[in-house]
C-alpha cells in the first residue's frame, strides 16, 4: 500500500497514483513496458520474528510503491535507501542489513537482510509537453528506445489514448508548473498547443540552468521572437544558449508528423550517445573494477547463513 495520498501528493505524483495498485510482479512488467527506473526489495535472510519471510518482495520508485515487506519502520527505512538510491541514478546492487529492535525500534525483536536490485537506472529521461500530432507520432518511436517517456498537458482527451499504451502521463492545468518538478536529467521537447504556454515553459526551463536539453518546436520566425523575448525576461541572456529551436535533425526533413517526429527522435538519439559510452563495461576502469568486486563480494554474501 502506498504511503502517499491524492490529497498530500504533488500533481506528477498524483497522477501515478491513479493506475492500479500491483503485486511486485505485475509492478515489474508495468514500469519494464514504461521503462521507468525502479527498485526490487528483497528478503533474503531472517533471524527470528520479523514481518516478512524470505523471498518476500515489494517494488520501488521514485513516487511508488507495490506490495509490502510487512510495513512499518523496517519498510519506511527500504523505501527511503530505495528511493536514495534511485535519486543518484545509482545502478549498483547491494544488501542493507536490519535489526528489528536495535535498528529500528520494532518490538518484533528479529533482523533481516535485504538485497536491493536497481533496474533502468541510466535510462534518459524525455519529458514532452504537449500531447499532439507530433507528440504521438514520437511516442510511437521512443517507446521503441532505451529511454523513458513521459508526457505533460493540460487536456485529458490527448492523455488518455498515451496512457492506454502504457505511457507515464502528467494530466496539469497549467503544464508549466510541472517544470520544477522534473529530475535534472531529463531531456525536455516542448511543443504545447499554445505558443504563449510554450514561451512559459521554455522560460523555466532556461532558468533552472539544468536540464540536458531543452528543445521547442517551431519556425525559424517563431525562433528569432522567443529568442528576443526572451532575452529581456531570462536573469541572464546567456541561458538562452541552452535552447534549440527549431527542433530536429537538420538532415531529417518534412511537415508530416511522423516525419518531425523521426528528425526529433534521431536529435535525441544523439543527444543520449555520451550516456551510452558511460554504460560499456570496460574493467580496466577504477570505478568498473570496485563495482566488479561489489558485485562478486555480493555474489558470496547471498550463500551465508547467519546474519
Amino acid at each position: 500500500m502506498s504511503s502517499l495520498t491524492e490529497k498530500s501528493a504533488s500533481p506528477l505524483t498524483a497522477s501515478l497514483l491513479k493506475q492500479p495498485r500491483l503485486n511486485w510482479l505485475s509492478a515489474c512488467q508495468h514500469l519494464e513496458q514504461t521503462g521507468e527506473p525502479y527498485c526490487i526489495a528483497t528478503v533474503i535472510a531472517e533471524v527470528g520474528s520479523v514481518p516478512r519471510s524470505q523471498g518476500a518482495k515489494m517494488i520501488i520508485t521514485a513516487t511508488q510503491q507495490f506490495d509490502t515487506l510487512g510495513g512499518g519502520n523496517l519498510e519506511y527505512q527500504v523505501i527511503d535507501k530505495a528511493r536514495a538510491a534511485l535519486n543518484n541514478s545509482q545502478s549498483t546492487n547491494h544488501i542493507e542489513r536490519f535489526s528489528l529492535a536495535a535498528d529500528l525500534g520494532q518490538c518484533c525483536g528479529g533482523a533481516v537482510q535485504v538485497l536491493l536490485e536497481f533496474m533502468h537506472t541510466q535510462q534518459p529521461k524525455v519529458v514532452v509537453f504537449g500531447a499532439g500530432h507530433v507528440c504521438h507520432a514520437l511516442a510511437t518511436v521512443l517507446t521503441q528506445l532505451p529511454c523513458h517517456l513521459t508526457v505533460v498537458d493540460n487536456r485529458p482527451e490527448w492523455l488518455q489514448p498515451l496512457e492506454a499504451l502504457g505511457i507515464s502521463t502528467l494530466l496539469m492545468a497549467t503544464p508549466e508548473d510541472a517544470v520544477c518538478e522534473l529530475p535534472s536529467d531529463a531531456h525536455l521537447v516542448i511543443m504545447t498547443q499554445d505558443h504563449s504556454l510554450d514561451f512559459e515553459i521554455s522560460k523555466r526551463a532556461l532558468e533552472c540552468n539544468q536540464f540536458p536539453f531543452i528543445g521547442l518546436i517551431g519556425s525559424q520566425g517563431k525562433n528569432q521572437r522567443f529568442r528576443y523575448r526572451l532575452t529581456e525576461q531570462l536573469s541572464d541572456a546567456a541561458l538562452l544558449n541552452s535552447l534549440t529551436c527549431p527542433i530536429g535533425h537538420p538532415d531529417i526533413r518534412g511537415k508530416l508528423p511522423m516525419q518531425v517526429a523521426l528528425s526529433i527522435a534521431a536529435q535525441l538519439m544523439q543527444k543520449f550517445e555520451p550516456l551510452a559510452h558511460t554504460e560499456k563495461c570496460d574493467v580496466t576502469d577504477e570505478p568498473k573494477q570496485r563495482n566488479w568486486q561489489q558485485v562478486n563480494q555480493l555474489r558470496k554474501t547471498l550463500t551465508e547463513v547467519n546474519l
